[in-house]
């Protein structure tokens, strides 16, 4: 008799995404690494369920600067995370509620309606060439 799949495992499936966060940033400019460290990273699902790549940046002006990098950031996204549709690169707004109280490292505590987020589609090469 075959087993059954451990791919419902909450473990299981933490460490795979916890892996694939920590090979993220590898080979990007190490300004960028520097930047993304900075940042806390994660995975949830849109209102519509499109898997999202969270980037929560420790303040505005790092958000910017991360603007800059988002072909660079998009690119790696598509190459090691098949299934992620979008990048949302979001930042506590200074005065919100969530602001006083927020650890970063925490996103149980980030409350969702204390983020503001611009969100990246992530267009892959192969369905561009379909087309």
């Amino acid at each position: 008799m075959l087993s059954q799949p451990v791919f419902g495992d909450r473990s299981l499936t933490q460490a795979f995404y916890q892996a694939v966060i920590a090979r993220f940033a590898e080979p990007l400019s190490l300004s960028t690494q520097a930047l993304l460290e900075e940042c806390t990273l994660g995975f949830a699902p849109c209102p519509d369920g499109v898997k999202t790549f969270f980037i929560i940046a420790p303040s505005l002006d790092a958000a910017e600067r991360l603007i800059g990098k988002i072909d660079c950031i998009l690119e790696r996204v598509a190459e090691l995370m098949a299934g992620v549709g979008q990048v949302a690169l979001c930042i506590v707004p200074a005065g919100s509620e969530g602001d006083r109280s927020v650890d970063l490292q925490d996103l149980k505590k980030v409350p969702p309606d204390c983020l503001a987020c611009k969100i990246f589609t992530i267009i892959c090469a192969d369905a561009a060439t379909d087309r």
